[in-house]
């Protein structure tokens, strides 16, 4: 790829070339480029927004309405970044056919002196990414919940989040697998692969939102993710440094908008400028008497509301169905007393922004919250446009590419230094051998020598 780098591009050893991440959302199609700085953080090159066309609620409905979008997106960022072209992405995936099931899968270990190694963890994850599916189903990612680890010397058994270094003669994996519908998946790879691009990989959203909102402390403790997007409502759960739990929720930003358009009878462009000018989603807390008046078309009289009013229609999608199915959700994954013990919730997306939300979820599902940020690994250099709820997933997806590659090109560099070992000491070997075997001769010259010397005497006597 022929690129044209803007003047503050600094190369890094540690990473491999740009990295790009593509949201395409409901609402907007965000493009983020950027580079691992030699400073361990994360610059961004370039970056592009634009209005989302063909998808509705997460799903592509129109491709060349969608392609189009994403096209516009890649150009702003491109021309922002001074590249000529971009040749991969990673993008984003959450929608209404996202499924999730729990598995578990296990290993008899040969050699139960031995520590448990990476290797055996990463081909029980390959295991479980065979298991059968419906015909329409593929698996997105699979999530490692834990490990029980048995020992045959005392039947003992224990759980381990990172069983790598112990020993086991058993070792049983239980694991959460995200699955999308296959035309669904594939109408997302066909709409990058007509602008002439690729897709390196497709990343659950709410897993990508995570990486660039949430600090290590939270995700360790205990932590639940809740990005409102504009389709759907993504919720990750982590714990012990790892997502737990996923889901996506099918009501977000857009029925709200929706909601106030039918009631007010108005636009959903105007609804949309309402409810982020005026929007409250609680009623007690909105002003009973500031008023705003809106022209309605084919209306000779103009709609009149309060902002009470308003946070009424609000509070009543929000509280009865998006808080509504996080909360049962939320129970439904075992983890609410981890949760009220750890470090709470944790809102982003377009939808974080609303006012009164936090104070909304604390009261409805008892927990701590508050609004989440991105910017965790990314330089001082970030703007305020791109440190905005609205911008963690695309963020977060760029984030997991570099980490990706990083990831890769380590592994890569560790396999050429072992290579590089074992090709020393073969080498040392076969100087070794061949210095024998050159000794070989001498020692077979001497003592043809010496008997013949000594063949000599015995004539002479």
């Amino acid at each position: 790829m022929e690129k044209s780098y803007s003047s503050n591009f600094e190369p890094n050893n540690m990473a491999s070339d740009i990295i790009v991440g593509l949201d395409i959302g409901t609402t907007k199609v965000a493009t983020i480029i950027g580079y691992l700085n030699n400073r361990g953080k994360i610059e961004i090159l370039g970056h592009g927004k634009s209005v989302s066309k063909g998808v509705e609620f997460g799903l592509i409905q129109n491709l060349l309405k969608a392609q189009e979008s994403i096209k516009t997106s890649l150009q702003v960022a491109s021309s922002h970044a001074h590249l000529d072209s971009i040749q991969s992405v990673y993008a984003g995936i959450a929608a209404r056919h996202i499924r999730t099931l729990n598995c578990k899968h296990y290993i008899l270990r040969s050699d139960h002196n031995s520590l448990i190694c990476q290797e055996e963890l990463d081909e029980m994850r390959q295991d479980v990414n065979n298991i059968a599916l419906p015909p329409d189903q593929e698996i997105i990612t699979i999530i490692p919940q834990k490990y029980v680890i048995e020992d045959s010397a005392d039947g003992t058994c224990h759980e381990s989040q990172d069983p790598v270094g112990e020993l086991g003669s058993k070792i049983t994996g239980y694991y959460q697998v995200i699955t999308g519908n296959y035309q669904e998946i594939k109408k997302i790879h066909t709409c990058i692969s007509n602008v002439n691009i690729s897709a390196e990989e497709l990343i659950l959203e709410p897993i990508a939102s995570g990486l660039s909102c949430l600090t290590e402390d939270e995700k360790q403790r205990g932590v639940a993710l809740i990005d409102i997007g504009g389709g759907t409502t993504d919720m990750v759960i982590f714990q012990n440094g790892h997502p737990k739990f996923c889901k996506v929720i099918p009501f977000a930003g857009s029925v709200i908008t929706k909601d106030i358009a039918n009631v007010c009878n108005i636009p959903e462009d105007t609804a949309e400028e309402l409810k982020i000018n005026h929007g409250s989603c609680i009623p007690s807390k909105s002003n009973p008497n500031r008023v705003s008046t809106i022209l309605r078309p084919h209306q000779q009289t103009p709609l009149k509301i309060t902002d009470e009013q308003l946070a009424k229609i609000i509070y009543s999608r929000v509280h009865n169905d998006i808080l509504g199915y996080v909360k049962k959700e939320l129970e439904n994954s075992g983890c609410m007393k981890m949760l009220q013990n750890g470090a709470g919730l944790v809102l982003t997306g377009g939808g974080a922004k609303l006012r009164h939300l936090v104070e909304l979820c604390q009261y409805d599902l008892g927990l701590n919250a508050r609004v989440g940020l991105p910017g965790i690994g990314f330089s001082d250099s970030l703007s305020n446009e791109l440190k905005q709820p609205q911008f963690s997933t695309a963020l977060g997806l760029l984030k997991y590419g570099i980490e990706e590659e990083t990831k890769n090109l380590t592994l890569n560099e560790e396999h050429v230094q072992e290579r590089s070992m074992t090709e020393n000491e073969n080498s040392r070997r076969n100087n070794n051998n061949q210095t024998s075997e050159e000794k070989e001769p001498r020692g077979k010259i001497l003592d043809n020598f010496k008997n013949t010397i000594i063949k000599l005497f015995e004539q002479i006597s």
